[in-house]
């Protein structure tokens, strides 16, 4: 499920544009309108001047949501959303055609950020999303996975795990570590910095990799 909020004078026709992608594309959803007290997984904010800006910048900015806005063809408007990390900015006088040019993206960043993976512990099948990870972690014949949730335990071995995900949004950067690229705060020469303050070995094996980033 797919969780949207709206902050629109225009709602109903931008929430008839999000509903045809999400059915065609068969994603399960729900649309309400904008609240602060709520958390989401994308968040779209339709303005029209530099003061209706102050609602993006009040709403705290979560790594694994998406946020969308919908404004006029303004450059200093669209810099500052990017400054704001805005994903996407749709122009409003030409938004069906901003909404078709930026359907792939939209669903590669669905894909990524609500990917969800199924593990097994005690018999008992439960499921995270990818984006709630922020690294994998290998101890003798099992994983732990260390998320916003807390820790789980599963009898896998990292590549196993990397083969069932098929996500690029993670890197192994370590023989024992596999980490979400979301969550990297910085890189160093021998460690990587997450943004939950933890800091994780780079094997040398794998700095080739990292440096890639």
């Amino acid at each position: 499920m797919i969780r949207v909020s709206i902050s629109s004078k225009n709602n109903q026709v931008i929430q008839q544009l999000f509903e045809k992608f999400f059915q065609k594309e068969q994603l399960e959803y729900q649309i309400v309108s904008y609240s602060k007290n709520t958390h989401q997984d994308i968040y779209i904010f339709e303005i029209h001047q530099r003061e209706d800006l102050k609602l993006i910048e009040e709403q705290p900015h979560f790594d694994y949501a998406l946020y969308y806005v919908i404004g006029p063809k303004d450059y200093d408007l669209i810099s500052e959303c990017m400054r704001l990390k805005v994903n996407l900015y749709f122009s409003k006088e030409s938004l069906t055609e901003d909404f078709k040019k930026y359907e792939v993206t939209m669903l590669h960043d669905i894909q990524d950020k609500f990917q969800y993976y199924q593990y097994q512990r005690n018999g008992i099948v439960s499921q995270i999303r990818l984006s709630h990870i922020y690294y994998v972690e290998s101890l003798r014949h099992s994983i732990i996975i260390h998320s916003i949730n807390g820790t789980m335990v599963e009898r896998k071995n990292l590549k196993a795990f990397l083969d069932t995900i098929q996500s690029s949004q993670f890197i192994q950067i370590h023989k024992s570590f596999i980490v979400n690229k979301q969550w990297i705060q910085n890189i160093f020469s021998d460690h990587v910095l997450l943004k939950n303050a933890e800091t994780l070995q780079i094997g040398r094996a794998y700095k080739s990799h990292i440096q890639l980033l």
